[in-house]
């Protein structure tokens, strides 16, 4: 498919910003401070789940995303077929813990467990991804963490 239409970066940007004042919102955390908070953790979840399944999948799924959240899922990567086997969401939230203070999270001031915060920024990829490619996603996980995903996050 070509276009004739130059690529709006500016539009881009809006999505990003009324995303993540959306995802803000739902992590109770509103506030233009909490902005780099919510990205971080953002950042934090969709880099564990691209560790955990495959170059293929990962592709699959980001042909679903807007371009903004395209380049928060690839900023960094290197492509392998390798990939670190975790089993439970204790280990996957700790990655996620990890990551964020990676990114630079010093307060942790959420006043929820991380699989909550997990749970929650992947609902809020749903305005985006379909059930079905959830699923595809969900099966790619060890039990336990599909399960999690399952009950709390959709899919099929």
């Amino acid at each position: 498919m070509t276009t004739n239409q130059a690529l709006n970066f500016d539009k881009y940007a809006q999505e990003g910003n009324l995303f993540m004042h959306e995802l803000g919102e739902m992590l109770n955390h509103p506030g233009e401070q909490d902005r780099a908070q919510a990205g971080r953790l953002l950042r934090a979840v969709l880099h564990t789940l691209r560790e955990h399944i495959s170059v293929g999948q990962s592709l699959n799924l980001i042909a679903q995303f807007p371009m903004f959240l395209k380049a928060i899922y690839v900023d960094q990567w290197k492509l392998s077929a390798d990939r670190e086997r975790i089993k439970t969401m204790e280990e996957f939230t700790g990655e996620v813990e990890n990551k964020q203070r990676e990114e630079g999270e010093v307060n942790f001031d959420w006043n929820e467990p991380t699989s909550t915060l997990v749970e929650k920024v992947l609902i809020s990829l749903g305005k985006y991804v379909s059930a079905g490619e959830l699923s595809d996603v969900e099966a790619e996980l060890p039990g336990e963490i599909r399960r999690f995903l399952q009950e709390r996050v959709g899919g099929e």
